[in-house]
């Protein structure tokens, strides 16, 4: 073997080691994120809600088979204006609602949902901490496994951040998933929130999507890790 070939053969097997290390880094990662889904077992019954150490298990997550599913209590009349308003804003980038634009920002969906409501938010709530501290200072934050349509969902923009984005909440499914109106730079969509369940994307028994993945960064987290309080300020 000439000092040509030589290198050529150390080369190519180089880059078979390189390509086989890759091969076991990424087969890592795809067992780590599929290895539940894969067992089909069962979540645990989630964490209780802390709110005056009240345990109320309804809506919290995945229901179990053995549990009846009671239907949705019906929208109070604000509630389903707000939740109505926001609904006809998807796909749309600018936030604009009887004649007026709300301008940029999450908060933007939010005010005009509420406004259309008749229950208009502080003029200068237009940050999600400015729109936080309105929160607090009605008594209506708390933490814990549930929300209801109409609620406005607090999210940092990092684990154990700050409240840096808002939403309004549309609709509660009977396993705990919330659907959650809000509007992003590309304009108004919609996430999926599970509070029972905020680490997990999906169900591992029925594969069911319980939180859609958020940019973080250069990775992704599911919503429900990044929730850092809910307010029921209609």
């Amino acid at each position: 073997m000439d000092g040509d070939d030589r290198v050529d053969s150390m080369a190519d097997m180089a880059a078979s080691r390189s390509f086989l290390l890759a091969g076991l880094a990424i087969g890592s990662l795809a067992c780590a994120s599929s290895g539940g889904s894969t067992s089909r077992r069962p979540l645990p019954p989630p964490a209780g809600d802390g709110r005056a150490g009240v345990r109320d298990d309804r809506g919290a997550g995945p229901a179990l088979t053995s549990q009846a599913k009671s239907p949705a209590p019906e929208m109070k009349p604000d509630v389903r204006l707000a939740v109505d308003a926001a609904q006809s804003l998807v796909g749309r980038r600018d936030v604009v609602l009887d004649g007026r634009d709300y301008g940029a920002g999450c908060t933007a969906l939010v005010r005009a949902a509420f406004e259309h409501a008749g229950k208009p938010l502080p003029a200068d709530a237009r940050s999600a901490g400015a729109l936080l501290e309105v929160a607090k200072g009605r008594g209506v934050l708390r933490t814990g496994i549930r929300c209801a349509p109409g609620d406005v969902l607090f999210l940092a923009d990092k684990p154990g951040g700050s409240a840096a984005h808002v939403g309004l909440v549309a609709r509660v499914d009977p396993d705990g998933t919330a659907v959650v109106l809000h509007r992003l730079a590309r304009g108004v969509t919609r996430m999926r929130v599970n509070l029972g369940y905020p680490a997990r994307i999906n169900d591992p028994s029925t594969g069911k999507r319980l939180n859609d993945s958020l940019q973080v960064g250069k990775s992704t987290a599911p919503a429900g890790s990044l929730v850092v309080g809910v307010a029921a300020l209609l």
